[in-house]
């Protein structure tokens, strides 16, 4: 059975053919919102920011002090929006993670802690990521600390994206089968949808924590790439 690696990748995923550009954000308009968003919050306490898909391997740029493995009881991660501007492009849409209502489920992810008193600035670029293209909504959750390393310990008010249902990119939940035939073929600005794949799963390895769904996908795309990798 393959193994889905950075090698494999590289090796069968081509370049995506030129195409027009997804559309940039409006920056002053985002960086408002969260502005209000942040209102009446003492900014020298900080802010606890969930992550659960490429915010947990990439948010250097917010400069977090504390960065711990979490779970965020009554949501799941799961592949259904339309991905056109990082993993994939206007002309061939990948799909990436969202944060969807689980009430028997837990997602597994990483709680990352912005300090103050600059909260916002070390929030923004995280704002920006997660609220540009229009795919989430800000709220604050309860989230628990994984048990290894806090067990019984009291939940923590984090700011967390989850996925606006009327957005024009959210497609619903698909079979795994075209899931994966997706996530092996789409590539766009950022890398391949794949790389994204392998490394949310390898993420939560590293922390101690597992996603049968992930781990179930990087079956199907290893399998899906090595009958196509040139010989």
């Amino acid at each position: 059975m393959p193994r889905l690696t950075h090698d494999l990748i590289a090796q069968a995923v081509r370049p995506p053919p030129p195409g027009p550009a997804a559309p940039q954000p409006d920056e002053p308009r985002l960086r408002a919102e969260m502005q209000v968003f942040l209102h009446g919050r003492d900014p020298k306490l900080g802010v606890w920011v969930f992550a659960y898909g490429a915010l947990m391997w990439n948010h250097d740029a917010a400069g977090p002090n504390i960065v711990t493995p979490a779970r965020l009881p009554g949501f799941a991660r799961r592949y259904t929006l339309r991905d056109v501007q990082d993993r994939g492009t206007p002309a061939s849409p990948g799909l990436t993670l969202g944060l969807e209502e689980a009430p028997a489920l837990a997602c597994p992810g990483l709680l990352l802690h912005l300090p103050g008193p600059d909260v916002e600035e070390r929030l923004w670029p995280i704002w920006k990521q997660e609220m540009g293209p229009g795919f989430y909504t800000p709220h604050w959750v309860e989230v628990t600390m994984h048990a290894s390393r806090d067990p019984g310990g009291a939940p923590i008010r984090a700011l967390c994206f989850v996925t606006r249902p009327d957005s024009p990119h959210c497609c619903g939940e698909k079979p795994v089968r075209e899931v994966a035939d997706c996530l092996a073929r789409s590539i766009g600005p950022n890398g391949a949808a794949a790389a994204y794949l392998l490394d949310a799963a390898d993420t939560l390895r590293k922390n101690g924590m597992r996603d049968a769904t992930l781990e179930s996908l990087e079956a199907e795309v290893a399998q899906r790439l090595a009958d196509v990798r040139p010989v």
